[in-house]
């Protein structure tokens, strides 16, 4: 079965409905054997979502809460807009290693009509400066998902698998069709908002395993893949 090393979508405290603390998760993602984790708490467009000092101050903590794994800095912020604009400045973003978006209840992008999420959603992915749009499939605000697959291909981002909204199995094997099928690379994460979560991979292996999905397109695999991919500094 597939390995994945690292899991790139976590949330603690600082998102309003995390659990758990950075140093928590830590804990946690060594007792799994992870090799890296990424913060990726919501920024202020999300209800309770952490504000901009924290992110500012995230590569401060990453450095100073020491494990025996990475610690990447990143976010899962919301779309303000159709102009695909996030809630937190780009010159902020970039100080960032790994910049997520997804569609998410009480924001913005949860109150416009399915073109208008999706304008926003290609747009935000086009803007270069998301490299994951979070849970594509299996939440009940939808998108129109070929625009949005046409976005990923042309700016080299990425779909996230997310294993907390994996029980929809039709939907998630057409996504995983897709993928492979346009050579579109994912990231497999667990979306963790307790530790306990964090790298709970089993169902996602499972699923990839089954649908022979190339292992070439899961970022995640290795850390070179996610030097690579994400171009971050990890010794």
């Amino acid at each position: 079965m597939l390995e994945i090393i690292a899991d790139l979508h976590i949330h603690t405290i600082a998102s309003g409905h995390g659990a758990d603390t950075i140093r928590t998760v830590c804990e946690f993602a060594c007792k799994k054997n992870l090799k890296a984790i990424a913060i990726t708490d919501h920024g202020p467009g999300f209800p309770g979502g952490a504000g901009i000092t924290y992110f500012m101050s995230l590569h401060r903590l990453a450095n100073n809460i020491i494990f025996p794994l990475k610690i990447i800095t990143g976010i899962e912020d919301d779309i303000k807009n159709r102009k695909g604009e996030l809630t937190i400045s780009d010159d902020i973003l970039k100080g960032l290693e790994i910049v997520m978006t997804g569609c998410h209840p009480f924001t913005w992008i949860a109150e416009q009509r399915k073109r208008v999420r999706t304008d926003a959603v290609v747009n935000a992915i086009t803007k270069g400066c998301v490299k994951v749009f979070t849970h594509p499939v299996g939440t009940y605000i939808d998108i129109e998902l070929k625009p949005v697959l046409d976005a990923v291909i042309s700016a080299g981002a990425a779909l996230e698998l997310n294993t907390s909204k994996i029980d929809k199995t039709d939907v998630i094997m057409d996504l995983l069709e897709k993928c492979g099928t346009n050579n579109i690379p994912i990231v497999v994460n667990s979306d963790a908002h307790t530790a306990e979560e964090v790298g709970s991979f089993d169902e996602a292996c499972r699923l990839l395993d089954e649908t022979g999905f190339p292992e070439h397109l899961v970022v995640n695999r290795s850390k070179e893949s996610i030097k690579s991919f994400f171009d971050i500094v990890w010794k």
